[in-house]
């Protein structure tokens, strides 16, 4: 048995590789936390897989790695609900895992396992034998994958579902007054999604059509790897400018937003009035955290609508109202006899050094010269 390796085995070695390192990479560093391109890694991670597949198939490799050749494939169908879920982190407001969106993800994660495992009970001979008159067959063409029912259901029946829904997103999307990063993001990722399903739906057209200039009757795993390199690209691509402070595409911390003004505002108004009723600045436990799980809003948006549309950080938009509170506790005649450290404490603030530093950003006055300017014009 000799292996082939050409142009499109290097190709397809050498992308298969990028895609795993680049994802592992990246999931790794960041511990398993969503940044809000977690499922774009994960997603490299399943084409980096079914390309290194058909790199294994057209190169011969698959002898040497025979464990993964299995009748069925086992990890294609989970690249849908993990495209869906990217496009809802960067299109939806606040998404977040549900039971049902997990459940639906489990769902293919077990059938995958179910076909890998009942494969490994073919015996290595068996495998042998079926990879020999694989590549012993001298068809006239690629094999007409639309009159096999179960791979129409899996690259029609299944697929389209999912590809609807995110048409619908990113046409309600498009009305939505978002910046213009997440509107290229969105976009790109749209075309390229559609790409992809439009491929695996036709793609057997495009292999008799090459087949019938060529006459290489192997020709779809050349296309295939070449395709496959294509999509993994741009979207290592992408990976690589989100991740090193490129503004062309939403930040890291901000990726999965999208939000528009309206949005901004309504959640900036339920956090003043959760902090206020709850006197939030004057607790131990007054962290981003904390509010968000009062407002039952994700921490992330939360601190990109204070970010963004208040132009602060979390810790002083809290420290405002220490501030404003701090005010009000130095003015009370009852204090007079209070330290300054004691009014800050009594604000929420754990230090004095907290206290005065804040109090002068706030008001380009320190504590002590705003109750001298208060007792002069008192006085």
């Amino acid at each position: 048995m000799e292996y082939k390796f050409d142009l499109f085995t290097l190709l397809g070695l050498g992308i298969s590789s990028i895609a795993f390192f680049l994802s592992l990479f990246f999931i790794f560093q960041k511990k398993f936390k969503n940044d809000g391109y977690y499922f774009l890694y994960v997603s490299i991670i399943i084409l980096g897989f079914e390309l290194f597949y058909k790199v294994s198939i057209h190169s011969r490799l698959i002898y040497d790695f025979s464990v993964l050749y299995i009748p069925r494939r086992f990890y294609n169908l989970l690249i849908y609900p993990v495209f869906l879920y990217f496009i809802w982190s960067i299109t939806k407001v606040g998404f977040k895992m549900k039971i049902i969106h997990k459940s639906l993800l489990l769902f293919f994660v077990i059938y995958g396992v179910y076909v890998f495992v009942t494969g490994q009970f073919i015996s290595l001979n068996e495998k042998l034998e079926m990879l020999n008159s694989f590549y012993k067959d001298m068809r006239p063409g690629p094999f007409n994958y639309w009159l096999n029912s179960k791979t129409l259901v899996k690259s029609i029946i299944i697929p389209l579902p999912f590809l609807s829904i995110m048409v619908y997103d990113f046409f309600r999307f498009k009305k939505r007054n978002v910046n213009i990063q997440s509107k290229r993001l969105v976009h790109i990722l749209s075309v390229i999604i559609v790409f992809y399903f439009l491929y695996n739906l036709f793609s057997n057209v495009m292999y008799k059509w090459i087949y019938n200039v060529t006459k290489y009757s192997m020709i779809e795993w050349p296309i295939d790897i070449a395709f496959l390199s294509i999509i993994i690209t741009l979207l290592s691509i992408i990976t690589l400018l989100v991740n090193t402070g490129s503004t062309f595409f939403p930040p890291l911390k901000y990726s999965g937003s999208a939000l528009d003004k309206s949005h901004y505002e309504s959640i900036i108004s339920k956090a003043k009035k959760y902090i206020e009723h709850n006197e939030l600045y004057k607790k131990d436990k007054g962290t981003l955290n904390e509010l968000s799980k009062g407002l039952n809003i994700n921490s992330k948006y939360l601190s990109q609508a204070i970010n963004h549309h208040l132009k602060l950080s979390f810790v002083d938009f809290l420290n405002n109202y220490r501030v404003e509170e701090a005010k009000k506790q130095l003015l009370n005649k009852e204090n007079a006899s209070l330290t300054l450290e004691a009014i800050g404490l009594m604000a929420g603030f754990k230090s004095k050094s907290a206290f005065f530093r804040a109090f002068k950003k706030a008001t380009n006055i320190t504590p002590n010269q705003f109750v001298k300017s208060k007792n002069s014009s008192n006085s």
